[in-house]
């Protein structure tokens, strides 16, 4: 990984050194992979395109939602599988997240849905589900048409309201 940041970016040496202490120090944390990516999108890119796309990968990495931009929530659309789905179903009482988490092909039976919850792996818009007899409703929209949905550490799926 040093190797590359010191080929394909324009990093300093104590830039790089610090990196790669921190590969040492800490390697889960993956510090010069995301130095690596951050440098070679700006570069690609521009500083811009870098911000929104470490900011989306925050979020698929269940980061908060607080403060994300409808463009960088658009960044994710061609990342994730999208479902649609009718806004009458929202409204009034909602849909029960189970059916929301079949919907989306994250879960493969309601049964199943109802497990995945119980056993703390669902989310919506990054906030783990707690109850089983949860209904998702318009309020829960992001910027009037979106659901993010998650199921385990890296099943996700965008659920976008029409009519």
């Amino acid at each position: 990984m040093v190797k590359l940041l010191k080929v394909l970016t324009f990093l300093s040496s104590e830039q790089i050194a610090a990196l790669e202490q921190d590969l040492v120090a800490n390697p889960g944390a993956r510090a010069p992979h995301k130095a690596l990516a951050r440098e070679v999108t700006t570069l690609v890119h521009g500083e811009s395109a870098a911000h929104e796309a470490v900011r989306a990968s925050e979020i698929l990495f269940g980061g908060d939602l607080a403060g994300v931009g409808e463009g960088t929530f658009n960044e994710l659309l061609g990342e994730v599988p999208t479902k649609a789905l009718e806004a009458s179903r929202l409204s009034g009482a909602g849909m029960p997240v189970t059916e929301l988490l079949v919907h989306a092909g994250l879960s493969a039976s309601k049964g199943q849905a109802r497990t995945d919850i119980q056993g703390g792996g669902a989310s919506l818009n990054n906030v783990r589900v707690a109850e089983v007899q949860r209904a998702v409703t318009t309020a829960d929209l992001l910027f009037g048409k979106h659901l993010l949905l998650r199921k385990g550490r890296r099943n996700y799926a965008v659920v976008t309201v029409q009519g």
